[in-house]
């Protein structure tokens, strides 16, 4: 048994280059690697912190965002017009404001049925569109209003067709109190169904400012 150590002693002698080894002295520096692992887990203590920062600020700003949609007016509306059997409106001598007064949703009560005229609570940017069916022999020339001024129009001519349609929309950047309508241009008409409500005008608020 004595004599298998020695050989093994002495072939691995010539494996390490016949230098002599100690196979009592320790191969790790115990204090060395205890250093570096102290030094990795304060860096990952520090990059925890951090993230730990971040998170709080990330659900902050949720938070607020939050808060800023539910403090948010809501306001949307669309109308057709009202009647008990098929008819129009129009043709009229003059230009003629035209009223919605079938009011389907009207959410935060800033479009007046009675008037046809939508009044924007809150400054901010909004969206608006309609749409007019002709339906028979005559032409059809609609126009949304900013307050005096014609925003957008659109004019549908008299095809022979028994369904001519049309329809136009714009964003627009409103002080509160400003008021919106549509217009039915002169000597022209809109068809008014009494169920399918053809003929609509639309507004809802995009964001305040």
């Amino acid at each position: 048994m004595r004599l298998v150590q020695v050989s093994l002693l002495t072939l691995l002698c010539r494996v390490c280059g016949c230098q002599e080894v100690d196979i009592m002295k320790p191969t790790l520096n115990i204090h060395s690697e205890f250093l570096k692992l102290q030094a990795l887990v304060e860096g990952l203590t520090e990059q925890l912190g951090a993230v730990r920062t971040e998170l709080t600020e990330q659900k902050s700003l949720v938070h607020n965002l939050k808060q800023q949609i539910e403090e948010s007016p809501r306001v949307a509306f669309t109308a057709s017009m009202a009647s008990t059997v098929n008819s129009h409106r129009g043709p009229f001598p003059s230009e003629t404001k035209l009223i919605f007064d079938k009011v389907l949703t009207n959410i935060g009560g800033a479009y007046d049925g009675t008037t046809g005229v939508f009044t924007a609570p809150v400054k901010g940017v909004y969206y608006f569109r309609y749409s007019g069916n002709a339906f028979a022999s005559h032409d059809m020339g609609l126009s949304i209003f900013k307050g005096g001024s014609r925003f957008v129009s659109s004019y549908e001519y008299n095809s022979g067709e028994k369904n001519d349609n049309a329809s136009n929309g714009a964003v627009m950047q409103l002080d509160a109190g400003e008021q919106v309508h549509m217009n039915l241009w002169i000597r022209s008409w809109i068809f008014v169904d009494y169920r399918y409500n053809y003929s609509t005008f639309t507004g809802y608020l995009l964001y305040p400012i």
